[in-house]
Protein backbone atom coordinates (compact mmCIF):
# COMPACT_ATOMS: atom_id res chain seq x y z
CA UNK A 1 0.00 0.00 0.00
CA UNK A 2 2.84 2.39 0.85
CA UNK A 3 4.73 1.78 -2.35
CA UNK A 4 1.57 2.26 -4.40
CA UNK A 5 0.81 5.62 -2.81
CA UNK A 6 4.40 6.73 -3.25
CA UNK A 7 4.22 5.92 -6.95
CA UNK A 8 1.00 7.89 -7.34
CA UNK A 9 2.52 10.83 -5.50
CA UNK A 10 5.59 10.62 -7.72
CA UNK A 11 3.43 10.58 -10.85
CA UNK A 12 1.49 13.60 -9.63
CA UNK A 13 4.74 15.51 -9.01
CA UNK A 14 6.08 15.03 -12.54
CA UNK A 15 6.00 18.36 -14.39
CA UNK A 16 6.62 19.40 -17.97
CA UNK A 17 10.19 20.30 -16.95
CA UNK A 18 10.81 16.70 -15.84
CA UNK A 19 9.62 15.41 -19.19
CA UNK A 20 11.75 17.97 -21.02
CA UNK A 21 14.86 17.01 -19.05
CA UNK A 22 14.18 13.30 -19.66
CA UNK A 23 13.71 14.05 -23.35
CA UNK A 24 17.04 15.86 -23.45
CA UNK A 25 18.80 12.86 -21.88
CA UNK A 26 17.21 10.49 -24.38
CA UNK A 27 18.22 12.86 -27.21
CA UNK A 28 21.84 12.90 -26.02
CA UNK A 29 21.86 9.11 -25.92
CA UNK A 30 20.54 8.88 -29.49
CA UNK A 31 17.17 7.44 -28.40
CA UNK A 32 15.28 9.70 -30.75
CA UNK A 33 11.92 7.94 -30.63
CA UNK A 34 11.86 8.12 -26.83
CA UNK A 35 12.98 11.74 -26.92
CA UNK A 36 10.14 12.72 -29.24
CA UNK A 37 7.55 11.04 -27.01
CA UNK A 38 8.94 12.79 -23.93
CA UNK A 39 8.96 16.19 -25.65
CA UNK A 40 5.36 15.70 -26.77
CA UNK A 41 4.46 14.71 -23.21
CA UNK A 42 6.19 17.87 -21.97
CA UNK A 43 3.94 19.91 -24.27
CA UNK A 44 0.82 18.16 -22.99
CA UNK A 45 1.76 18.66 -19.34
CA UNK A 46 2.74 22.28 -19.96
CA UNK A 47 -0.64 22.97 -21.53
CA UNK A 48 -2.40 21.44 -18.55
CA UNK A 49 -0.27 23.29 -16.03
CA UNK A 50 -0.49 26.70 -17.67
CA UNK A 51 -4.16 26.34 -18.56
CA UNK A 52 -4.99 25.62 -14.95
CA UNK A 53 -2.81 28.44 -13.74
CA UNK A 54 -4.26 30.90 -16.25
CA UNK A 55 -7.83 29.99 -15.34
CA UNK A 56 -7.08 30.45 -11.67
CA UNK A 57 -5.50 33.84 -12.40
CA UNK A 58 -8.53 34.89 -14.40
CA UNK A 59 -10.83 33.69 -11.65
CA UNK A 60 -8.91 35.71 -9.06
CA UNK A 61 -9.07 38.81 -11.23
CA UNK A 62 -12.84 38.49 -11.50
CA UNK A 63 -13.28 37.91 -7.76
CA UNK A 64 -14.65 34.44 -8.32
CA UNK A 65 -12.80 32.74 -5.48
CA UNK A 66 -15.85 32.82 -3.32
CA UNK A 67 -16.90 29.87 -1.28
CA UNK A 68 -18.69 27.67 -3.82
CA UNK A 69 -18.91 24.64 -1.62
CA UNK A 70 -22.68 24.59 -1.91
CA UNK A 71 -22.81 24.74 -5.68
CA UNK A 72 -19.80 22.46 -6.08
CA UNK A 73 -18.59 24.46 -9.07
CA UNK A 74 -14.92 25.11 -9.76
CA UNK A 75 -14.18 28.86 -9.99
CA UNK A 76 -12.97 28.48 -13.59
CA UNK A 77 -16.40 27.18 -14.58
CA UNK A 78 -17.90 30.59 -13.85
CA UNK A 79 -15.69 32.31 -16.46
CA UNK A 80 -17.65 33.59 -19.43
CA UNK A 81 -17.56 31.67 -22.69
CA UNK A 82 -15.83 34.64 -24.32
CA UNK A 83 -12.74 34.20 -22.14
CA UNK A 84 -9.75 33.12 -24.32
CA UNK A 85 -6.76 31.37 -22.79
CA UNK A 86 -3.79 31.73 -25.17
CA UNK A 87 -1.32 29.10 -24.02
CA UNK A 88 1.09 29.87 -26.85
CA UNK A 89 2.20 33.01 -25.05
CA UNK A 90 4.12 31.13 -22.35
CA UNK A 91 7.91 31.05 -23.02
CA UNK A 92 8.24 27.43 -21.90
CA UNK A 93 6.54 26.26 -25.07
CA UNK A 94 9.23 27.98 -27.10
CA UNK A 95 11.87 26.01 -25.21
CA UNK A 96 10.14 22.70 -25.93
CA UNK A 97 9.56 23.51 -29.61
CA UNK A 98 13.24 24.36 -30.06
CA UNK A 99 14.25 20.96 -28.70
CA UNK A 100 11.72 19.24 -30.94
CA UNK A 101 13.16 21.14 -33.91
CA UNK A 102 16.69 20.06 -32.96
CA UNK A 103 15.51 16.45 -32.71
CA UNK A 104 13.96 16.53 -36.17
CA UNK A 105 17.00 18.35 -37.60
CA UNK A 106 19.50 15.65 -36.64
CA UNK A 107 17.20 13.06 -38.23
CA UNK A 108 17.01 15.12 -41.45
CA UNK A 109 13.22 15.48 -40.98
CA UNK A 110 13.50 19.04 -42.25
CA UNK A 111 9.84 19.80 -42.78
CA UNK A 112 9.00 18.80 -39.20
CA UNK A 113 12.01 20.76 -37.94
CA UNK A 114 10.81 23.83 -39.82
CA UNK A 115 7.35 23.56 -38.26
CA UNK A 116 8.78 23.20 -34.75
CA UNK A 117 11.22 26.10 -35.13
CA UNK A 118 8.49 28.35 -36.55
CA UNK A 119 6.32 27.61 -33.52
CA UNK A 120 9.25 28.37 -31.23
CA UNK A 121 9.90 31.64 -33.05
CA UNK A 122 6.24 32.65 -32.81
CA UNK A 123 6.16 31.97 -29.06
CA UNK A 124 9.36 33.91 -28.42
CA UNK A 125 8.22 36.86 -30.53
CA UNK A 126 4.96 37.00 -28.57
CA UNK A 127 6.69 36.70 -25.21
CA UNK A 128 9.78 38.85 -25.70
CA UNK A 129 9.25 41.01 -28.78
CA UNK A 130 10.59 40.78 -32.31
CA UNK A 131 14.09 42.05 -31.52
CA UNK A 132 14.90 40.04 -28.42
CA UNK A 133 18.24 38.22 -28.32
CA UNK A 134 16.52 34.88 -27.68
CA UNK A 135 15.12 34.96 -31.23
CA UNK A 136 18.52 34.95 -32.96
CA UNK A 137 19.44 31.26 -32.44
CA UNK A 138 16.02 30.15 -33.67
CA UNK A 139 16.31 32.35 -36.76
CA UNK A 140 19.71 30.81 -37.47
CA UNK A 141 18.26 27.30 -37.16
CA UNK A 142 15.43 28.20 -39.55
CA UNK A 143 17.91 29.54 -42.09
CA UNK A 144 19.75 26.20 -42.03
CA UNK A 145 16.51 24.23 -42.35
CA UNK A 146 15.38 26.27 -45.35
CA UNK A 147 18.74 25.74 -47.03
CA UNK A 148 18.58 21.99 -46.45
CA UNK A 149 15.17 21.91 -48.12
CA UNK A 150 16.31 23.97 -51.09
CA UNK A 151 14.10 26.93 -50.11
CA UNK A 152 16.91 29.29 -51.01
CA UNK A 153 14.84 32.48 -51.25
CA UNK A 154 14.02 32.17 -47.54
CA UNK A 155 17.54 31.46 -46.27
CA UNK A 156 19.16 34.89 -46.45
CA UNK A 157 16.38 36.88 -44.69
CA UNK A 158 16.51 34.63 -41.63
CA UNK A 159 20.30 34.65 -41.34
CA UNK A 160 20.33 38.42 -41.87
CA UNK A 161 17.68 38.99 -39.22
CA UNK A 162 19.62 36.81 -36.76
CA UNK A 163 22.79 38.83 -37.44
CA UNK A 164 20.94 42.11 -36.94
CA UNK A 165 19.73 40.95 -33.53
CA UNK A 166 23.13 39.61 -32.45
CA UNK A 167 24.93 42.78 -33.50
CA UNK A 168 22.39 44.96 -31.66
CA UNK A 169 23.27 43.29 -28.34
CA UNK A 170 26.76 43.82 -26.99
CA UNK A 171 26.28 40.99 -24.51
CA UNK A 172 25.39 38.41 -27.16
CA UNK A 173 27.11 35.03 -27.44
CA UNK A 174 30.00 35.92 -29.73
CA UNK A 175 30.52 32.31 -30.81
CA UNK A 176 26.86 32.09 -31.82
CA UNK A 177 27.29 35.33 -33.77
CA UNK A 178 30.34 33.84 -35.50
CA UNK A 179 28.39 30.71 -36.41
CA UNK A 180 25.61 32.72 -38.06
CA UNK A 181 28.19 34.79 -39.95
CA UNK A 182 29.76 31.59 -41.22
CA UNK A 183 26.38 30.05 -42.15
CA UNK A 184 25.44 33.03 -44.28
CA UNK A 185 28.93 33.24 -45.80
CA UNK A 186 28.84 29.56 -46.75
CA UNK A 187 25.41 30.05 -48.31
CA UNK A 188 26.77 32.88 -50.45
CA UNK A 189 29.85 30.81 -51.38
CA UNK A 190 27.73 27.88 -52.49
CA UNK A 191 25.76 30.21 -54.78
CA UNK A 192 28.84 31.83 -56.27
CA UNK A 193 28.43 35.15 -54.43
CA UNK A 194 32.09 35.29 -53.45
CA UNK A 195 32.23 39.06 -52.95
CA UNK A 196 29.49 38.84 -50.32
CA UNK A 197 30.85 35.68 -48.71
CA UNK A 198 34.47 36.72 -48.14
CA UNK A 199 33.95 39.60 -45.64
CA UNK A 200 31.51 37.45 -43.66
CA UNK A 201 34.00 34.57 -43.47
CA UNK A 202 36.76 36.93 -42.35
CA UNK A 203 34.52 38.53 -39.74
CA UNK A 204 33.49 35.13 -38.38
CA UNK A 205 37.16 34.17 -38.03
CA UNK A 206 37.97 37.44 -36.25
CA UNK A 207 35.03 37.04 -33.87
CA UNK A 208 36.00 33.48 -32.96
CA UNK A 209 39.71 34.36 -32.58
CA UNK A 210 38.83 37.08 -30.07
CA UNK A 211 36.94 34.54 -27.95
CA UNK A 212 39.09 31.38 -28.18
CA UNK A 213 42.40 32.61 -29.61
CA UNK A 214 43.99 32.24 -33.07
CA UNK A 215 45.35 28.75 -32.43
CA UNK A 216 42.14 27.12 -31.24
CA UNK A 217 41.18 24.04 -33.32
CA UNK A 218 37.71 25.47 -33.95
CA UNK A 219 39.33 28.10 -36.20
CA UNK A 220 40.45 25.37 -38.61
CA UNK A 221 37.10 24.73 -40.35
CA UNK A 222 36.58 28.48 -40.80
CA UNK A 223 39.98 28.83 -42.45
CA UNK A 224 39.15 25.85 -44.65
CA UNK A 225 35.87 27.42 -45.78
CA UNK A 226 37.59 30.70 -46.64
CA UNK A 227 40.28 28.77 -48.51
CA UNK A 228 37.61 26.92 -50.47
CA UNK A 229 36.04 30.24 -51.41
CA UNK A 230 39.31 31.61 -52.81
CA UNK A 231 39.99 28.22 -54.41
CA UNK A 232 36.66 28.33 -56.25
CA UNK A 233 37.18 31.97 -57.15
CA UNK A 234 40.55 31.19 -58.72
CA UNK A 235 42.50 33.29 -56.19
CA UNK A 236 45.07 30.58 -55.49
CA UNK A 237 47.57 32.89 -53.78
CA UNK A 238 45.05 33.62 -51.01
CA UNK A 239 43.82 30.04 -50.73
CA UNK A 240 47.23 28.40 -50.27
CA UNK A 241 48.26 29.93 -46.89
CA UNK A 242 44.77 29.40 -45.51
CA UNK A 243 44.94 25.69 -46.34
CA UNK A 244 48.38 25.47 -44.71
CA UNK A 245 47.17 27.12 -41.50
CA UNK A 246 43.94 25.08 -41.42
CA UNK A 247 45.91 21.86 -41.93
CA UNK A 248 48.23 22.68 -39.02
CA UNK A 249 45.31 23.24 -36.65
CA UNK A 250 43.54 20.12 -37.87
CA UNK A 251 46.63 17.95 -37.36
CA UNK A 252 47.11 19.35 -33.86
CA UNK A 253 43.50 18.59 -32.97
CA UNK A 254 42.98 15.17 -34.59
CA UNK A 255 46.43 13.83 -35.37
CA UNK A 256 48.25 13.47 -38.67
CA UNK A 257 46.30 10.41 -39.83
CA UNK A 258 42.72 11.52 -39.19
CA UNK A 259 40.17 11.42 -42.08
CA UNK A 260 39.51 15.15 -41.59
CA UNK A 261 43.20 15.76 -42.29
CA UNK A 262 42.86 13.70 -45.48
CA UNK A 263 39.93 15.87 -46.58
CA UNK A 264 42.01 19.02 -46.20
CA UNK A 265 44.95 17.39 -47.96
CA UNK A 266 42.68 16.50 -50.86
CA UNK A 267 41.57 20.12 -51.27
CA UNK A 268 45.15 21.32 -50.96
CA UNK A 269 46.42 18.88 -53.57
CA UNK A 270 43.67 19.95 -55.98
CA UNK A 271 44.77 23.57 -55.49
CA UNK A 272 48.36 22.70 -56.40
CA UNK A 273 47.13 20.79 -59.44
CA UNK A 274 45.25 23.87 -60.61
CA UNK A 275 48.37 25.96 -59.96
CA UNK A 276 50.38 23.58 -62.17
CA UNK A 277 52.56 22.29 -59.31
CA UNK A 278 51.98 18.63 -60.21
CA UNK A 279 54.81 17.23 -58.09
CA UNK A 280 53.46 18.79 -54.91
CA UNK A 281 49.89 17.81 -55.79
CA UNK A 282 50.91 14.18 -56.34
CA UNK A 283 52.79 13.96 -53.06
CA UNK A 284 49.83 15.33 -51.08
CA UNK A 285 47.30 13.16 -52.90
CA UNK A 286 49.32 10.04 -52.08
CA UNK A 287 49.35 11.02 -48.41
CA UNK A 288 45.59 11.60 -48.43
CA UNK A 289 45.04 8.27 -50.18
CA UNK A 290 47.16 6.42 -47.61
CA UNK A 291 45.16 7.91 -44.72
CA UNK A 292 41.80 7.18 -46.28
CA UNK A 293 42.71 3.67 -47.38
CA UNK A 294 44.11 2.83 -43.93
CA UNK A 295 41.34 4.38 -41.85
CA UNK A 296 38.30 4.07 -44.12
CA UNK A 297 39.21 1.22 -46.47
CA UNK A 298 39.83 1.04 -50.20
CA UNK A 299 36.14 0.92 -51.12
CA UNK A 300 35.04 3.95 -49.09
CA UNK A 301 33.64 6.82 -51.24
CA UNK A 302 36.27 9.23 -49.86
CA UNK A 303 39.07 6.85 -50.83
CA UNK A 304 37.54 6.51 -54.27
CA UNK A 305 37.47 10.29 -54.59
CA UNK A 306 41.21 10.52 -53.98
CA UNK A 307 41.81 7.72 -56.49
CA UNK A 308 39.89 9.74 -59.06
CA UNK A 309 41.87 12.88 -58.29
CA UNK A 310 45.17 11.04 -58.67
CA UNK A 311 44.03 9.46 -61.92
CA UNK A 312 43.08 12.90 -63.27
CA UNK A 313 46.46 14.28 -62.21
CA UNK A 314 48.27 11.52 -64.13
CA UNK A 315 45.93 11.92 -67.10
CA UNK A 316 46.67 15.64 -67.37
CA UNK A 317 50.39 14.84 -67.46
CA UNK A 318 49.83 12.15 -70.14
CA UNK A 319 51.02 9.48 -67.70
CA UNK A 320 48.49 7.05 -69.11
CA UNK A 321 50.14 3.92 -67.72
CA UNK A 322 49.42 5.27 -64.21
CA UNK A 323 46.06 6.91 -64.91
CA UNK A 324 44.46 3.87 -66.56
CA UNK A 325 44.80 1.37 -63.65
CA UNK A 326 43.57 3.95 -61.16
CA UNK A 327 40.49 4.66 -63.26
CA UNK A 328 39.88 0.92 -63.61
CA UNK A 329 40.07 0.46 -59.83
CA UNK A 330 37.75 3.43 -59.39
CA UNK A 331 35.31 1.91 -61.89
CA UNK A 332 35.20 -1.33 -59.90
CA UNK A 333 34.55 0.56 -56.66
CA UNK A 334 31.83 2.78 -58.13
CA UNK A 335 30.14 -0.21 -59.78
CA UNK A 336 30.16 -2.16 -56.53
CA UNK A 337 28.94 0.80 -54.45
CA UNK A 338 26.30 2.22 -56.78
CA UNK A 339 25.50 -0.51 -59.28
CA UNK A 340 26.50 -0.77 -62.96
CA UNK A 341 23.98 1.81 -64.20
CA UNK A 342 24.64 4.71 -61.83
CA UNK A 343 25.73 8.16 -63.02
CA UNK A 344 28.93 7.89 -60.95
CA UNK A 345 29.82 4.86 -63.08
CA UNK A 346 29.13 6.85 -66.25
CA UNK A 347 31.52 9.58 -65.07
CA UNK A 348 34.37 7.10 -64.62
CA UNK A 349 33.60 5.42 -67.96
CA UNK A 350 33.92 8.80 -69.69
CA UNK A 351 37.22 9.52 -67.96
CA UNK A 352 38.60 6.10 -68.91
CA UNK A 353 37.40 6.58 -72.48
CA UNK A 354 39.33 9.87 -72.62
CA UNK A 355 42.49 8.07 -71.57
CA UNK A 356 42.03 5.53 -74.34
CA UNK A 357 41.18 8.20 -76.90
CA UNK A 358 44.32 10.18 -76.04
CA UNK A 359 46.35 7.03 -76.67
CA UNK A 360 44.45 6.40 -79.95
CA UNK A 361 43.02 3.18 -78.55
CA UNK A 362 39.81 3.93 -80.36
CA UNK A 363 38.06 0.59 -79.93
CA UNK A 364 38.38 0.72 -76.13
CA UNK A 365 37.36 4.38 -76.07
CA UNK A 366 34.31 3.71 -78.25
CA UNK A 367 33.08 0.91 -76.01
CA UNK A 368 33.34 3.03 -72.85
CA UNK A 369 31.71 6.10 -74.44
CA UNK A 370 28.73 4.07 -75.67
CA UNK A 371 28.28 2.41 -72.30
CA UNK A 372 28.39 5.80 -70.57
CA UNK A 373 25.83 7.18 -73.04
CA UNK A 374 23.48 4.29 -72.30
CA UNK A 375 23.68 4.98 -68.55
CA UNK A 376 23.05 8.70 -69.01
CA UNK A 377 20.01 8.03 -71.21
CA UNK A 378 18.59 5.53 -68.72
CA UNK A 379 19.05 7.84 -65.72
CA UNK A 380 18.19 11.24 -67.18
CA UNK A 381 16.03 10.42 -70.18
CA UNK A 382 16.83 10.39 -73.91
CA UNK A 383 16.30 14.16 -74.35
CA UNK A 384 18.41 15.46 -71.45
CA UNK A 385 21.23 17.94 -72.31
CA UNK A 386 23.76 15.56 -70.74
CA UNK A 387 22.93 13.07 -73.49
CA UNK A 388 24.07 15.68 -76.01
CA UNK A 389 27.43 15.96 -74.22
CA UNK A 390 27.92 12.19 -74.45
CA UNK A 391 27.01 12.28 -78.13
CA UNK A 392 29.54 15.04 -78.70
CA UNK A 393 32.31 12.92 -77.12
CA UNK A 394 31.45 10.06 -79.43
CA UNK A 395 31.22 12.34 -82.45
CA UNK A 396 34.68 13.75 -81.73
CA UNK A 397 36.03 10.22 -81.38
CA UNK A 398 34.69 9.25 -84.82
CA UNK A 399 35.98 12.52 -86.22
CA UNK A 400 39.46 11.59 -84.95
CA UNK A 401 39.15 8.34 -86.92
CA UNK A 402 38.04 10.15 -90.10
CA UNK A 403 34.63 8.48 -89.81
CA UNK A 404 32.91 11.71 -90.78
CA UNK A 405 29.53 10.20 -91.65
CA UNK A 406 29.02 8.76 -88.17
CA UNK A 407 30.41 11.90 -86.57
CA UNK A 408 27.99 13.99 -88.63
CA UNK A 409 25.06 11.85 -87.51
CA UNK A 410 25.96 12.14 -83.84
CA UNK A 411 26.62 15.89 -83.99
CA UNK A 412 23.20 16.48 -85.58
CA UNK A 413 21.56 14.24 -82.99
CA UNK A 414 23.24 16.13 -80.15
CA UNK A 415 22.41 19.52 -81.64
CA UNK A 416 18.75 18.60 -81.90
CA UNK A 417 18.63 17.63 -78.24
CA UNK A 418 20.59 20.68 -77.05
CA UNK A 419 18.54 23.22 -78.97
CA UNK A 420 15.30 21.69 -77.74
CA UNK A 421 16.41 21.57 -74.09
CA UNK A 422 18.54 24.72 -73.81
CA UNK A 423 17.57 26.99 -76.68
CA UNK A 424 19.60 27.97 -79.71
CA UNK A 425 21.36 30.85 -77.89
CA UNK A 426 22.78 28.75 -75.06
CA UNK A 427 26.63 28.68 -74.85
CA UNK A 428 26.71 24.87 -74.89
CA UNK A 429 24.63 24.85 -78.07
CA UNK A 430 26.91 27.45 -79.64
CA UNK A 431 29.99 25.39 -78.76
CA UNK A 432 28.48 22.23 -80.23
CA UNK A 433 27.46 24.12 -83.35
CA UNK A 434 31.04 25.35 -83.78
CA UNK A 435 32.32 21.78 -83.57
CA UNK A 436 29.75 20.65 -86.12
CA UNK A 437 30.67 23.52 -88.48
CA UNK A 438 34.30 22.47 -88.22
CA UNK A 439 33.35 18.94 -89.23
CA UNK A 440 31.34 20.24 -92.19
CA UNK A 441 34.38 22.18 -93.35
CA UNK A 442 36.50 19.01 -93.19
CA UNK A 443 33.90 17.03 -95.09
CA UNK A 444 33.64 19.74 -97.72
CA UNK A 445 37.42 19.78 -98.08
CA UNK A 446 37.50 16.01 -98.50
CA UNK A 447 34.82 16.19 -101.18
CA UNK A 448 36.87 18.74 -103.10
CA UNK A 449 39.95 16.51 -102.86
CA UNK A 450 37.97 13.57 -104.25
CA UNK A 451 36.71 15.70 -107.14
CA UNK A 452 40.26 16.74 -108.01
CA UNK A 453 41.32 13.10 -108.10
CA UNK A 454 38.44 12.21 -110.40
CA UNK A 455 39.31 15.13 -112.70
CA UNK A 456 42.91 13.92 -112.88
CA UNK A 457 41.75 10.44 -113.75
Amino acid sequence: MYSRMSMEQATDSVTWKNYLEAGNRAFELGRYEDAEKLYQKALIEARKEFAEGTLHDLADSQMLIADDSESGEHPSQKLSDSTIVDLSEHPSFGEIYVKLGDLYWVQAAYRKAEEAYKLALSVKETCFGVNDLQLAPVLDKLGKVFRSQGKFSEVEPYFRRALTIYEAHEDCDKLALGTTLENLADFYRAHGKFDQAEPLFRKSISVRELVVGPDDPSIGPLLQNLALLHHADGDHAKAEPLYVRALKLCEEEWGADHPSVATLLNYQAELYRMMGDFAKAEKIHWRALKIRQTVLGLEHPSTAQTLGNLALLFHIQCRYDQAEPLYKTLLEIRTKDWGPKHMHVAEVLNSLAEVYRDQQKYNEAEQHYWRALSIVQENLGPEHPSVAKSLQSLAELYEDQQNFEEADRLYRWGLGLSEKALGSEHPEVASLMARYASLQKKMSSDDEDDTDLLWQD
